[in-house]
């Protein structure tokens, strides 16, 4: 996807509120956005897709077990 396709996409479902501005990365100085419900009826494809990605890094995070994670014990 061109660059310009990818900015008019992100502009197409901030208007449509289908995603939300949620800051910047500190290392790279990309805009950050949070996805909200109204995703899944604007763009129904690009909803699936991440629903995916997300389920996908879940899982490998389960399988590594609590021995990889950093616990902060209050």
């Amino acid at each position: 996807m061109q660059q310009l396709q990818k900015e008019a996409m992100v502009e197409h479902l901030l208007i449509q509120g289908a995603i939300q501005f949620s800051g910047i990365d500190e290392n790279t100085g990309e805009m950050l956005y949070a996805i909200t419900d109204k995703l899944e009826e604007v763009n129904p494809k690009l909803y699936d897709q991440l629903k995916q990605q997300y389920e996908d890094h879940m899982f490998k995070m389960i399988k590594r077990g609590p021995k990889t994670m950093t616990w902060r014990i209050r």
